[in-house]
């Protein structure tokens, strides 16, 4: 009976590891369970191999391209029914090595070839073939040259290289679709209201008005309204002892900064100790600069304060016992000031109230004070135009409390400082008062 398919044109699936073979079949032997092909062509390749026999454990499926004939089919009319598109070369094979399409198998069962005891595997694989039919059935003609001129034409370049230059679209160029915007770290994706950058307004115009580095406006204070706040704070309870902590915090944090921080105080450095002196007044601000001389002291630096009045006002007994805890010198007289070098030197002789008129003498500090090389700052003194007309000080930085004065190009890099003043303190001044500082209690600001 196997003699009937002998010159059949056959397609045999023998799973994963041997491929798809096609042929004609030339020998069917029943009794060792195999089948015999010529004319081979493997996975939609012609083979190399002229003939090949296959073992019946190895055949997944097997179906039948074309019966049997009397006359002997040519070898050109067999190559072309071989060369179709498999399951298997939907799948796996490249385009260009099934160039057509087999799209349907005769119904003859293959089990009459073999043994019909011989395992088969039909069951299984339907399903799969199925599934792959309705994937890969789509018919696309590979041999038809694609047209680049036409497509190359319908892609408008003056057009899309405007667009990026002109900076409207960020990242990837997405066209029909919303730009992506970058964000960084610290910016929030979900929309907010916009930022408000003028959060101080004060009773009456200032005369100049500064920046912090996030971009908020601080508007001047006049002399005036610096002591009214002076005096309203006395009054509600935040005396000067308070106020001097907050001062000497924020002069000992500029100070360090100044000496060189880590790098300078180090116990490798311990045999050259940073000297700091410290001028100061009579005025609640310069009780401030004594805490903060006693703070550096604390911390490994020779300090030397300097009394420019004779007589110690009430509010400065305190502070200067306190430093003199510490063990380092104080001085009101100017000849015993340091001959040596000095690494800073600390201004607080004329209180921030000050417009104008005549001030003590201290020509011989000033002259002292200049003839070092060491950085002078100055701690809530008045602007140095002030003093246009008199000797004064070289000043490298000025430190200012919550609201600056009309500081200039003399007075240095500008630093502004918390009180920690509560908002009811300034609400009672009729000053609408939010703080600029942020997570900071020293802050830098800039001319705007």
């Amino acid at each position: 009976m196997a003699e009937q398919y002998l010159g059949s044109c056959v397609s045999i699936d023998c799973g994963q590891v041997l491929g798809y073979f096609q042929g004609q079949v030339y020998k069917v032997d029943t009794s060792n369970q195999t089948i015999s092909l010529k004319d081979v062509w493997k996975n939609g390749v012609k083979s190399t191999i002229h003939d090949i026999t296959l073992c019946a454990k190895d055949i997944v499926n097997l179906s039948i391209i074309s019966p049997a004939k009397n006359e002997k089919p040519k070898k050109n009319d067999f190559s072309q029914r071989c060369r179709t598109e498999s399951p298997r070369n939907k799948n796996n094979a490249h385009p260009r090595d099934s160039p057509l399409k087999f799209l349907s198998y005769p119904s003859p069962s293959p089990h009459s070839l073999i043994n019909p005891e011989t395992p088969s595997k039909n069951r299984k694989t339907k399903g799969r073939l199925g599934k792959d039919d309705v994937c890969f059935g789509t018919d696309v003609n590979m041999e038809k040259d694609f047209d680049f001129e036409t497509n190359l034409a319908l892609f408008d370049k003056k057009a899309v290289m405007g667009e990026i230059q002109s900076g409207r679209t960020q990242g990837p160029v997405n066209f029909g679709c919303k730009p992506v915007l970058n964000f960084r770290h610290d910016e929030n994706v979900l929309e907010s209201l916009p930022p408000t950058y003028r959060q101080i307004h004060l009773p009456c115009p200032s005369s100049k008005e500064f920046l912090t580095d996030s971009g908020l406006i601080v508007p001047s204070a006049s002399p005036s309204l610096r002591g009214s706040l002076s005096e309203t704070m006395n009054n509600l309870g935040i005396s000067v002892e308070r106020r001097s902590e907050s001062i000497a915090r924020a002069v000992a944090e500029v100070s360090l900064h100044l000496l060189g921080g880590p790098h300078r105080l180090t116990p490798k450095n311990s045999h050259q100790k940073p000297v700091v002196v410290a001028f100061c007044g009579s005025h609640p601000e310069a009780a401030g600069v004594v805490c903060a001389a006693r703070h550096l002291a604390t911390l490994g630096v020779t300090t030397i304060v300097y009394l420019q009045g004779l007589t110690v006002p009430s509010f400065m007994v305190k502070e200067i016992e306190l430093y003199k805890l510490t063990g380092q010198s104080i001085i009101n007289d100017k000849t015993k000031l340091p001959k040596n070098a000095v690494d800073l030197i600390l201004a607080c002789l004329i209180p921030p109230t000050f417009s104008g008129g005549e001030i003590p003498k201290m020509n011989g500090i000033i002259e002292w004070a200049n003839g070092k090389r060491a950085p002078i700052m100055a701690i809530d003194q008045p602007p140095s135009s002030v003093f246009s007309k008199l000797p004064w000080l070289q000043i490298k930085c000025s430190l200012s409390a919550d609201l600056p004065l009309a500081y200039g190009e003399g007075d240095g890099k500008l630093y502004l400082y918390s009180l920690s003043t509560p908002r009811k303190v300034f609400q009672t001044m009729g000053i609408d008062y939010d703080s600029p500082f942020g997570s900071k209690f020293v802050i830098t600001l800039n001319e705007s």
